[in-house]
């Protein structure tokens, strides 16, 4: 099941498991890496996506509602997957990144020509946090265990 941004965060039962999609968008459908990992995770697990395509649209109540999810959503999460696109500049999920790396919540998916790559990996590495170049790498390796 995916919970979004739009919707109530359910109540959390201990016989499922929680995956957070953090990290860039990606709007092209063909290659949407949140549609690729919900299809690979879905069933067992309950998919948290903050993904609103009117963010920017968003007034300040709704905005601080919006942050509020995913603040709660992230906390909910047994797992969180952070992805970053080559050619996205998410600060948000950079932010998201220092909040969590030093968590064994989180997986990284971070190309050496994301522009803060350096930044990512130093961090990651640091404080023991999976970290990969692609996603599939990362579904195909850390969620055998989920």
């Amino acid at each position: 099941m995916i919970f979004t941004s739009n919707e109530k965060l359910p109540e959390k039962e201990s016989n499922k498991k929680y995956i957070f999609l953090a990290g860039s968008i990606d709007s092209q459908v063909q290659t949407n890496w949140r549609k690729r990992v919900t299809g690979k995770l879905e069933g067992s697990n309950y998919i948290l996506d903050p993904t609103n395509r009117k963010h920017d649209e968003l007034n300040d109540v709704q905005m601080k509602k919006h942050i509020e999810w995913e603040l709660d959503a992230l906390s909910m999460a047994d797992k969180i997957v952070l992805n970053f696109l080559p050619k996205g500049m998410s600060p948000i999920s950079l932010v998201e990144l220092g909040l969590y790396v030093a968590t064994k919540k989180l997986i990284v998916v971070c190309p050496k020509d994301f522009y803060k790559s350096r930044y990512v990996f130093t961090l990651c590495k640091r404080y023991n946090t999976p970290i990969y170049h692609e996603i599939d790498e990362a579904l195909n390796t850390h969620f055998k265990e989920i």
